[in-house]
């Protein structure tokens, strides 16, 4: 219950501190998901092989042309999760692939086709995938952002979760907006 209350207060303190200074709401939206990204990691268990070894860091790779990478990476300077660092990677155009990163982010200005393919390509993987559109949830997405009610939410798709070999810990599930059961 103290983990769930310790997540909720970060995420209610992020959107605080982008109105406090009068940001515009496409710069509060991508502050509260860059907390979001950052905070996601320390729900998350990865198998062994994500990572090369014991001292790897967690990688977060961003596909995107917004201003997240940026908050990202501000948010993850020094910080880490257990003994692994957080790294952000800013995936360029032609990156179709995540490799290295164990948390892909796909935000809305990426086009349809290389989003699609980014997501096949961890498909599998111990990658926790991350999207952003207007759409639904697309396949291959374990966490999807939407916005509900002018707030920032997330839906989690525990079918992709497991066929990417995350344990996502009861805390992050608890403040989700929508948990999609798996398929038996």
């Amino acid at each position: 219950m103290a983990l769930r209350h310790a997540l909720i207060a970060a995420f209610v303190v992020a959107a605080s501190l982008g109105s406090a200074a009068g940001e515009s709401a496409p710069a509060i939206q991508d502050r509260i998901k860059a907390a979001f990204l950052y905070k996601f990691a320390g729900y998350v268990e990865w198998p062994r092989e994500a990572f090369g070894d014991a001292a790897s860091p967690i990688v977060i790779g961003v596909a995107s042309a917004g201003t997240v990478a940026e908050e990202l990476e501000q948010a993850v300077a020094g910080r880490h999760i257990g003994e692994r660092q957080l790294r952000v990677r800013r995936l360029l155009r032609a990156d179709m692939r995540c490799d290295g990163c164990q948390i892909l982010f796909v935000g809305p200005d990426v086009e349809p086709a290389r989003a699609a393919l980014l997501l096949e390509n961890a498909r599998g993987r111990p990658v926790l995938t991350v999207t952003d559109s207007d759409a639904e949830q697309p396949h291959g997405s374990v966490i999807h952002f939407v916005v509900d009610a002018d707030r920032i939410r997330f839906d989690i798709a525990r079918e992709a979760e497991d066929r990417n070999g995350l344990r996502l810990a009861s805390p992050l599930l608890a403040v989700a907006r929508r948990v999609k059961a798996r398929t038996p």
